[in-house]
């Protein structure tokens, strides 16, 4: 696996930014990398060039650098992370994706920038467009950074992108135990639809004997010791955030296929749960 060696973080000046500059922060203290800040600034779309007769728009990015660098000081004292701080003009997702390859990032480090009250899992604009879009592994931070990741769950469907981003997750977070689960459909079907001559209850209990099977033979290529095989019932995607929902998990991690031009490959299942878990979540891109 690639060391972190460069970490990218997309960040907005708000409270909640915290939490994500004291992840950040732990995880390149860890893995002895450097910290590139970036934050992006928006530039009102009514400003109208000098030269159309309107006034020029002026920001000021030096005092919003000074006021980041203010920021991080305090959060910085114990870990005292080589840290370059980066004022941009533009979309967030597009600053932080142009920002990531310039730089040769090997991680992403974003806030989820929930503004919905009640909602934990309310995934934000920003960090949706870049975990769909990048080229890299993407960490969306929901929740407070207090204590490194402890309790990482894996949904996975035993593929290739699956079994990957458990490697990586083990090489990142290498004192965090990883729970592995799948969620293997099952077939219901009664009244005037029902299928006569088939035992849909004998079919349903191979299924999940073959699951089971797979999930042994899964976790022993990824040395993982804890795994579990759940009824996917009629909502399997819905079942499987509930099921993250009730254990003591600090963290989700997602396979991705990567992406191809603008559209992301990112499954239904992993999209599902990247917007309703209210866990942090990394998203891993191959």
């Amino acid at each position: 696996m690639k060391e972190l060696k460069r970490i990218l973080v997309g960040l907005d000046v708000t409270e909640k930014s915290n939490n994500v500059l004291k992840r950040a922060l732990s995880v390149a203290n860890e893995h002895k990398a450097d910290l590139f800040i970036v934050h992006a600034v928006q530039t009102p779309w009514l400003g109208v060039p000098s030269y159309f007769g309107g006034k020029d728009v002026v920001i000021d990015h030096q005092s919003i650098a000074q006021k980041i660098e203010k920021k991080i000081k305090p959060l910085n004292r114990e870990f005292k992370v080589n840290c370059f701080v980066f004022v941009k003009e533009g979309n967030p997702q597009d600053v932080i994706l142009y920002e990531s390859k310039l730089n040769q990032i090997d991680m992403i480090i974003i806030g989820a920038h929930s503004k919905a009250k009640g909602k934990k899992g309310f995934l934000g604009t920003t960090a949706q467009k870049v975990a769909h879009l990048s080229h890299l592994p993407v960490l969306i931070v929901k929740n407070s950074a207090k204590n490194p990741y402890k309790n990482i769950i894996a949904p996975t469907d035993f593929g290739m992108q699956s079994k990957q981003s458990i490697l990586f997750a083990k090489d990142i977070f290498p004192s965090a135990k990883i729970n592995v689960v799948n969620a293997f459909d099952t077939i219901y079907m009664e009244g005037p639809y029902a299928v006569v001559g088939r035992d849909l209850s004998q079919y349903n209990d191979v299924a999940k004997s073959c699951a089971k099977s797979d999930l042994k033979n899964f976790m022993q290529e990824v040395s993982v010791k804890k795994g579990k095989v759940i009824d996917g019932e009629l909502y399997t995607k819905e079942t499987l955030v509930n099921y993250i929902k009730e254990g003591q998990y600090d963290l989700v991690v997602v396979g991705s296929r990567g992406t191809v031009g603008v559209n992301a490959l990112l499954g239904s299942v992993a999209n599902y749960i990247l917007r309703e878990t209210s866990k942090d979540v990394l998203v891993y891109v191959p």
